[in-house]
């Protein structure tokens, strides 16, 4: 045990008055934010008012009593006095000051973190200057606490967001690569559902690997809208309609055992999002709240406005359509309700949960451009709050869906360039039986070769949007500027790293999100053979 050095002074007696002169510097002293304590050997000299504030006494003299040793009259200054028994890496408190205080007279000064104790017993974080100096025999050390709890907080929050950030990135990628699996196994799953209709005891395989191909495709989707890099189809719409659209399928969702009620304004509510993405929100929010009353309670979907942080950091507060689902279940710590957005973090017994429900409403709202808010307490339960802005635009109507053509029957020429082998032969051998003629390129470069060495004689270009040497959204601008008879289809999850381009091609080209059924890709295809006329 280190010894416990006895920086003090006499109990009770006020601090020695300032040279003559040196008023400007004490009104310095005293109006500093930060505490200040001025030690001379093992004297304790004097500190400022913000020292007793910080520590929650009425006043310096106050601060003195509280900290007189005992069997003495005199003042502990030493820094382990005012603090826990150890500090947050493990070390005694006084034998890690007695470290701090010889590295600080080594040195000239040592800055360090630390945590205190208030009078009331409250532990808090303190950043710690010591500036320390000897002339001739007296050694003076000046020291210096500044409040740090709001730093640590931001710094939490940053790694948070770091480390959601890298996870995303992850996410994104294993989806992206993922979404080309399922639509080989998708693609040949249908097509030969369609060869063996005759036979009813294969059909049923084919109808397992189908459903699980979607489930697959359904976890793709989320771990894609956590990652924030799924392709949103935006229109402004009454936040309050979809709400009450979708109670019809959120009542059986939630179970007899639950009560929802819902709380809607009489008033349009305009956002401008993706319809299914809120849809998706408000789904995975209601089975959240299901899961946390397994016997049954009340759950709360309330949408009103209000004024919200949106935006820039530090930006005003913005108009916003609040909408919040309270359940009375059991809640959760704080601790808990810390993690609740993280990916694949979940309070549920294993193979009940993915952990991914939470964490994409946090993706989808994030990248709608609102925010999202946990509100739980033990025993009281949860309520979780997202804000989105307010659109000022009329709100649209919603597209009809373009019905899919017969596989077979269609007739043109078209140019399929994909990188992925055996999504290209997938692709390859849809068009064809469906009638088109087929010329296919495994990059953009090899897909603008053959496009001039034909003199840009198709009807359509299909093309993958991340491809080495030629991406597909350049690959279309060349063909429209030079062939602008060509129609022009792109497909892709998303654009790796770099969302904003894939919007900004969405909105330029029409785009096919993988993974899809050829079905689909015909639909897509006829959609903008008829747009070019």
């Amino acid at each position: 045990m280190a010894q416990r050095h006895g920086l003090s002074g006499q109990a009770g007696s006020p601090p020695p008055p300032p040279p003559e002169g040196a008023d400007l510097y004490r009104e310095l002293f005293e109006r500093s934010p930060d505490a200040i304590l001025i030690i001379e050997g093992e004297q304790f000299v004097d500190c400022n008012q913000a020292t007793a504030r910080m520590l929650r006494f009425a006043s310096r003299e106050d601060l003195v009593r509280r900290f007189r040793a005992e069997g003495e009259d005199r003042l502990s200054a030493h820094p382990g006095a005012l603090s826990p028994a150890r500090q947050p890496d493990g070390q005694d408190s006084f034998e890690k000051a007695n470290e701090m205080i010889r590295i600080a007279f080594d040195r000239g000064h040592h800055r360090f973190e630390w945590d205190h104790l208030r009078a009331d017993g409250e532990i808090f974080p303190v950043e710690v200057q010591l500036t320390a100096f000897s002339r001739g025999a007296r050694r003076l050390l000046h020291v210096t606490w500044r409040e740090i709890a709001k730093r640590r907080r931001l710094e939490a929050e940053l790694r948070q967001a770091q480390k959601l950030e890298a996870i995303g990135k992850l996410a994104g990628g294993v989806a992206h690569d993922f979404n080309n699996l399922l639509l080989v196994i998708q693609g040949h799953a249908a097509m030969l559902a369609d060869e063996i209709a005759a036979h009813p005891e294969l059909r049923a395989h084919v109808t397992e690997i189908e459903k699980a191909g979607r489930r697959a495709a359904a976890l793709t989707q989320q771990m894609l809208a956590f990652s924030r890099l799924q392709v949103l189809r935006t229109r402004t719409l009454d936040l309050g309609e979809l709400v009450d659209d979708l109670l019809s399928l959120l009542r059986p969702l939630a179970g007899d055992h639950i009560e929802i009620h819902a709380e809607l304004p009489a008033v349009p509510v305009p956002v401008k999002a993706d319809p299914s993405q809120l849809e998706q929100v408000l789904v995975n929010l209601v089975t959240n709240a299901r899961d946390a009353m397994p016997h049954g309670g009340r759950l709360t979907i309330r949408l009103d406005t209000a004024e919200a942080l949106l935006g820039k950091p530090g930006g005003p507060p913005l108009p916003a359509a609040r909408l919040s689902v309270t359940d009375s279940g059991e809640g959760m710590p704080a601790a808990v309700a810390e993690k609740a957005f993280d990916p694949f973090f979940t309070t549920k017994e294993p193979g009940q949960g993915t952990g991914l429900g939470l964490a994409t409403v946090h993706g989808i709202v994030m990248q709608s451009g609102g925010t999202v808010e946990i509100h739980s307490e033990v025993g009281r339960g949860t309520e979780i709050r997202v804000h989105l802005p307010r659109s000022q635009e009329p709100i649209e109507a919603p597209t009809a869906p373009v019905a899919a053509p017969a596989l077979r029957g269609a007739s043109g020429t078209v140019l399929l360039v994909e990188d992925e082998d055996g999504v290209r032969r997938l692709l390859d051998q849809a068009l064809r039986e469906a009638g088109f003629t087929v010329f296919t390129a495994r990059n953009g470069e090899e897909g603008l070769a053959t496009l001039l060495e034909h003199d840009g004689a198709f009807d359509a270009l299909v093309s993958d949007v991340v491809m080495p040497r030629l991406g597909g959204p350049e690959l279309a601008r060349r063909v429209r500027a030079d062939y602008p008879t060509v129609a022009i289809l792109l497909m892709s999850g998303f654009i790796r790293d770099s969302p904003v381009d894939l919007a900004a091609a969405a909105a330029e080209f029409p785009l096919l999100e993988k993974p899809f059924k050829p079905s689909e890709l015909l639909a897509a295809l006829q959609e903008v053979l008829q747009a070019r006329g």
